[in-house]
């Protein structure tokens, strides 16, 4: 999965069909960003209150940086679909990430758990809600993009 390449980023070697979920999740992260409702339990876990306790003060913390928030996080997703856009080839798909790009996709991958958590019923604490009927395509995409983001962080910082 997740490899050191020659220098200090990472190597990530994906099945074909591996890298085109990679590319459709990124585009279903973008459409949360986009289109989400105020009222989305999503968007609440991407942007919590920075001040749960003050109304005034956490719509004035939205307004100032919700915009460049945004921007960053449909940034983070426009790279992994950049990187994971493949032909119609069968196979494995290499990709070389420096250590830049490499946080930019774990932003990515932070920002895709936090929605399929809230989607199949991923408590904050990451235990499931027993009581409620979940997809099991999107927890096993939740579960499978843990098994990502790790794998890359302990190429990235080794000693944890």
């Amino acid at each position: 999965m997740a490899g050191r390449d020659e220098g200090d980023g990472v190597r990530l070697v994906l099945e074909a069909e591996e890298a085109m979920l990679l590319s459709e999740l990124a585009d279903q992260v973008d459409s949360v960003l986009l289109l989400g409702a105020d009222d989305d339990p999503a968007l609440g876990r991407l942007f919590p209150s920075a001040y749960p306790e003050d109304a005034a003060a956490a719509r004035d913390y939205t307004r100032y940086t919700r915009e460049s928030l945004v921007d960053h996080k449909r940034q983070a997703a426009q790279a992994v679909r950049d990187a994971t856009a493949v032909d119609g080839d069968r196979g494995l798909v290499e990709i070389l990430l420096d250590q830049s790009q490499a946080w930019g996709w774990l932003t990515f991958l932070t920002d895709l758990r936090l929605i399929l958590a809230e989607r199949v019923g991923v408590g904050e604490e990451g235990t499931p809600e027993a009581d409620e009927q979940r997809d099991d395509y999107l927890r096993a995409a939740y579960e499978w993009a843990g098994f990502v983001q790790g794998s890359m962080l302990e190429v990235l910082d080794p000693t944890h």
